[in-house]
């Protein structure tokens, strides 16, 4: 017979959400804003991040014992003094990056700093989040991950 070390799933999935602290990233709008109204109905205590305050407030007044932070993705110490700030406030259940940002754009008109905003919100954003909350979920053994991205990266 052989030996197997069985190991628990790596992303069990969620099915009761209350009480489960969940920070979304790019909930200003869209998918994002969607995911966040849809966990804080199911009773998540929702934290929703963007550049856009206005719409994070908005987000909030409309949804009861949710909290905005805004955050600039692209900027690593944005992200990093958020995510200190909440870790320093209880462990997070579930951090959703929802952050995009596309402009279509023809070759013969291509615009290096527009493709360079892509890798740097696309990209880099979700590569600062990653580096600002893994650490506090592997201590803890415990957490969720979820990046969510376009269909158009697929063109």
């Amino acid at each position: 017979m052989f030996g197997w070390t069985l190991l628990p799933p790596l992303n069990p999935p969620l099915r009761d959400w209350r009480g489960k602290r969940v920070w979304l990233i790019g909930a200003s709008s869209g998918i994002g804003r969607a995911s966040a109204s849809a966990l804080h109905a199911q009773g998540a205590s929702v934290i929703v991040s963007a550049r856009n305050a206005d719409l994070l407030q908005a987000f909030v007044a409309q949804h009861p014992g949710s909290q905005a932070v805004v955050l600039d993705v692209t900027n690593r110490a944005s992200v990093d003094a958020a995510a200190n700030g909440l870790l320093a406030a209880g462990s997070l259940d579930c951090v959703v990056y929802c952050s995009g940002y596309y402009k279509a754009m023809r070759t013969s008109a291509l615009q290096v700093d527009e493709m360079m905003r892509h890798m740097q919100v696309n990209y880099e954003g979700a590569l600062h989040v990653l580096a600002a909350v893994l650490p506090a979920m592997q201590a803890r053994k415990q957490g969720h991950i979820s990046l969510i991205s376009s269909v158009a990266g697929y063109r």
